[in-house]
């Protein structure tokens, strides 16, 4: 995580816990198994094979998968709005190392697991919503209780331009964004629907929640450090002094979001005069 802080240029943190607690959700409102070809199904869609024969994992990477297929949608299909991957970075970092982006979907199934598990949002507004809800986070964090810097939101299938400024602007109304960027929305449109669903959401958030999880990194390590516990299996390979600069590199970079998040905003902005003009 140090050297993706020091040396990435964006990046997507998943977590399995986050992962799970979906999948979970899922199987809880299912009364029977999912069907194959479903998303809960990993990348082979419930095919036997090595590594991926039903195993706990396989939903999910599916998950996982669907995030990177979603991501890419704007290079592989047609779009009257696409966003390329490279306009990600250039519109959700506003600072150099605050480049760690949330990441959540909707729907979180297909077509093959209506009626066998939790149902796809019906309506466009919930797609839009359930994106930035807590239980969509693929992080284990909620984004509503922390300071948006900045927000992409990527969408597949049969949505319009005004469909999605309208729930922008009906959304923005619950979000805490930073002072400097109020209208901070990157919305990219393709006309690619995943399989079996009308429309779907992929929002990409770099918002201030992300020091929780550096902070819950940062406590796991200092716990086992105290008592060096570990440590012999990697002093044959590398510095130790190293493994502490890295987890002082994670734990200042927590620091950095939790003073943006805790920054009021200015009384009053100054204007810029324009040259030559008195």
């Amino acid at each position: 995580c140090a050297a993706l802080a020091e040396h990435a240029d964006c990046v997507m943190p998943v977590e399995n816990q986050a992962l799970m607690d979906i999948v979970t959700s899922i199987y809880e409102k299912s009364d029977v198994n999912t069907r194959r070809g479903s998303a809960l199904t990993g990348v082979d869609g419930g095919v036997e094979v090595s590594g991926h024969g039903g195993r706990p994992w396989d939903a999910m990477n599916g998950i996982a998968a669907n995030l990177l297929l979603n991501l890419t949608a704007g290079a592989r299909f047609d779009g009257a709005l696409n966003v390329d991957i490279n306009e990600v970075t250039t519109n959700l970092v506003p600072f150099p190392k605050m480049h760690f982006l949330l990441s959540s979907m909707s729907p979180a199934t297909v077509s093959a697991d209506k009626g066998k598990a939790a149902p796809a949002p019906r309506t466009m507004d919930q797609i839009f919503t359930e994106v930035f809800g807590r239980d969509r986070q693929l992080a284990s964090v909620d984004p509503r209780r922390s300071t948006y810097l900045a927000c992409a939101l990527m969408m597949r299938g049969a949505v319009t331009v005004s469909d999605a400024s309208r729930n922008v602007d009906r959304l923005r109304k619950g979000l805490r964004m930073a002072h400097w960027v109020s209208d901070g929305f990157k919305v990219g449109l393709c006309d690619r629907a995943p399989t079996g669903t009308p429309y779907s959401a992929l929002c990409l958030a770099n918002n201030c929640a992300m020091r929780k999880p550096l902070d819950a990194m940062t406590s796991r390590f200092q716990k086992l450090r105290r008592r060096n516990l570990y440590v012999h299996h990697y002093g044959e390979f590398m510095e130790i002094d190293d493994m502490d600069a890295a987890a002082s590199t994670i734990a200042e970079l927590a620091e950095e979001y939790a003073r943006v998040d805790a920054a009021p905003p200015p009384e009053t902005v100054p204007s810029i005069r324009p040259i030559g003009v008195l």
